[in-house]
């Protein structure tokens, strides 16, 4: 299928990547690193202004000018989360939806706070309501990217049918053989959003998980990686959802610049822009 249809928001389930410092990657970003050099895109291109980006992110007119809606994320285990706490207090900085927060040069990409929800309008006037929850339960104690027992409270405290869509960066319980978090399990049970958007596990061929005791479909995209080989392509990295205040539907992009899309080629598919380093 072909979309003409400008999106009102996009939806980054962690590990952004958010590093501006390329001194304070961790070790498993390290690794990934040797594989494929743009895991260090963010300290590349977005602690300073490159020009064919910045066009981007103004929308100026071609295929990719949609990049202009709102870009918000939630903290994952690959993060420098000391650099989000200090610019979630920057001061004069505005947020570009409330329960948010800019961290990139250009703030287009917002992290949304903890344990707190957001509300995007659409431009037909239907609004869609977002709980964020930042990393992972599985980590040591002392781990800044641990799941915080406060965050889960709150959105737990706000109760049944108070959010329409969780994003997470760790997984639910059973999508995988062993692992999963019990607290983003928990959350799903008690609040009953319509969907759950989540990272962390590298999706195989499945996509989509239920739950028992909840209606809450969970959604899983492939990783935007190339894989340990440098040979994986990008089908099936992103979806779209369809949202009309009721009903809520997800769709798995499968567009063919997606496909075309390899380690070596990437930039050259996204014309006009090109961007260089």
């Amino acid at each position: 299928m072909s979309h003409q249809t400008e999106l009102d928001g996009a939806l980054i389930a962690g590990d952004l990547g958010c590093f501006p410092d390329p001194t304070k990657f961790d070790k498993a970003t390290k690794r990934w690193l040797e594989r494929d050099p743009e895991e260090a895109g963010f300290s590349r291109f977005f602690t300073r202004p490159v020009p064919q980006i910045k066009a981007m992110l103004d929308g100026e007119s071609g295929p990719y000018s949609a990049i202009r809606c709102p870009i918000l994320f939630v903290a994952g285990n690959h993060e420098d989360h000391a650099y989000l706490a200090s610019v979630a207090t920057r001061s004069g900085v505005s947020a570009l939806v409330e329960e948010t927060f800019p961290v990139d040069c250009y703030q287009a990409f917002h992290c949304i706070r903890d344990g707190r929800i957001v509300t995007l309008q659409g431009r037909d006037g239907v609004a869609i309501k977002i709980a964020g929850l930042w990393g992972i339960e599985n980590a040591r104690p002392e781990a800044p990217y641990r799941i915080q027992e406060k965050a889960v409270r709150n959105l737990i405290r706000q109760g049944e049918g108070n959010f329409d869509l969780l994003l997470t960066h760790d997984a639910p319980v059973g999508v995988i053989p062993k692992g999963g978090s019990p607290q983003v399990t928990d959350v799903i049970r008690r609040c009953q959003p319509k969907v759950h958007v989540f990272g962390h596990i590298h999706a195989g061929k499945r996509h989509e998980f239920c739950h028992s005791g909840a209606a809450t479909r969970s959604w899983i995209f492939k990783d935007v990686s190339f894989g340990p080989t440098g040979n994986d392509r990008l089908e099936n990295s992103m979806g779209i959802l369809h949202w009309n205040g009721r009903r809520l539907d997800v769709e798995i992009v499968q567009e063919l610049w997606l496909q075309k899309m390899q380690k070596h080629n990437w930039l050259q598919v996204l014309p006009p822009y090109q961007v260089k380093a």
